[in-house]
């Protein structure tokens, strides 16, 4: 598959590309598979095969009853109006194992996530929290299904078949209710359910800049926590992370291509950082100095994410036409770094089967 060149554009913008289902990445065709049915004995149709087939053929059954606005709530906006039309096929499960999260790791990720979605108001938190609710509910059992006979015990994050399927559900969330958002919304809070008007910032009242914000506010806030401590609660002790690059200094005289090769050797140090904690198989930065890949006050890094914890998320998000935010931790976290480090940067992103590849712009 080929993409077109990246565009540069401004930081936590991710750049487009022309042959994507979504507006910022390229992935590869899933192959259709045929529900078959197995012995004429028994005539049982595959769970699997079975739950993957109805979920894509009970939009037709429904279009007549009065319960398909209900569905089409559970549904993209895409492809909500095509009843009975062609859906997209789901992705494959992840066929090989990836590595353990460091649950402190992963709690880090998923709550930077949440505090993001609620800086950028995009939707009331109780709403939220019911909304999501709803569909973890609702993808679970044909998810679980989807890795029979592997079993994947509910709740537990450290486990990256059920951290994957958790940072989907978040993700598809907020996804979903972007397009709907409304600038001014009633939040409930605490547990008398007193009741807020919430009012979003004037910067952000059109909804086409809520992804770029949640994007940024998640980057921000990960790198932070990584760099200066993580502090779960009362209950937990502070989690410190090794091996976290401090931002590049603003105020040292540094040339052009010292600071493009010092952020070149942060976004090494944050790769380590990630795959230490479990977040992906293997992570490989190219481009460091003299290997061509500068040019003036630019510098083009392709970093490769193998088997990363979000594998099968990024794909679904695809599959299902939900544009953004992305559930790119890994590249919002390195776009904190740059910004920080007085680098712009943009980046294109292209998911695979095995893995994910980012290439960055940086700009000093």
């Amino acid at each position: 598959m080929t993409t077109a060149s990246p565009r540069v554009v401004a930081p936590w913008r991710r750049a487009t590309s022309s042959t994507t289902t979504r507006t910022t990445r390229t992935t590869t065709t899933t192959t259709t598979r045929a529900v078959r049915a197995t012995d004429a004995d028994d005539a049982v149709v595959g769970r699997r095969q079975a739950l993957r087939a109805a979920s894509f053929a009970v939009a037709t059954v429904l279009t007549s009853s009065p319960s398909s606005s209900a569905l089409a709530s559970y549904l993209p906006p895409s492809a909500a109006p095509t009843f009975g039309g062609a859906f997209p096929q789901p992705p494959e499960p992840v066929k090989f194992p990836r590595s353990k999260i460091s649950v402190p790791f992963a709690v880090l990720l998923l709550r930077s996530a949440y505090e993001a979605i609620d800086d950028a108001d995009v939707m009331a938190m109780d709403a939220f929290q019911a909304t999501s609710w709803k569909l973890r509910r609702n993808e679970w059992e044909a998810y679980k299904y989807l890795y029979d006979p592997i079993k994947i015990e509910q709740g537990a994050i450290g486990d990256p078949l059920y951290f994957d399927f958790v940072s989907f559900v978040q993700m598809a969330t907020i996804a979903r209710e972007i397009p709907k958002s409304s600038a001014v919304f009633e939040e409930k809070t605490g547990a008398e359910g007193t009741s807020t008007i919430i009012r979003r910032d004037a910067a952000l009242r059109d909804n086409a800049m809520l992804p770029e914000a949640i994007a940024e506010g998640c980057g921000r806030k990960i790198y932070a926590r990584l760099r200066d401590g993580f502090d779960r609660g009362e209950d937990f002790e502070v989690e410190t992370f090794a091996g976290v690059p401090s931002a590049i200094s603003t105020s040292t005289s540094m040339s052009t291509k010292e600071r493009l090769d010092a952020s070149v050797e942060g976004l090494h140090a944050l790769s380590k950082v990630f795959v230490d904690n479990g977040y992906a198989l293997k992570i490989v930065v190219d481009g460091d100095a003299g290997d061509g890949a500068a040019v003036g006050n630019e510098r083009r890094v392709r970093v490769r994410v193998d088997g990363p914890a979000t594998l099968w998320g990024a794909r679904e998000l695809i599959s299902r036409g939900y544009n953004a935010p992305s559930n790119d931790y890994l590249a919002f976290t390195m776009s904190a770094f740059l910004e920080q480090s007085n680098v712009a940067s943009s980046y294109t992103e292209r998911v695979g089967d095995a893995g994910i590849d980012l290439n960055f712009i940086l700009t000093a």
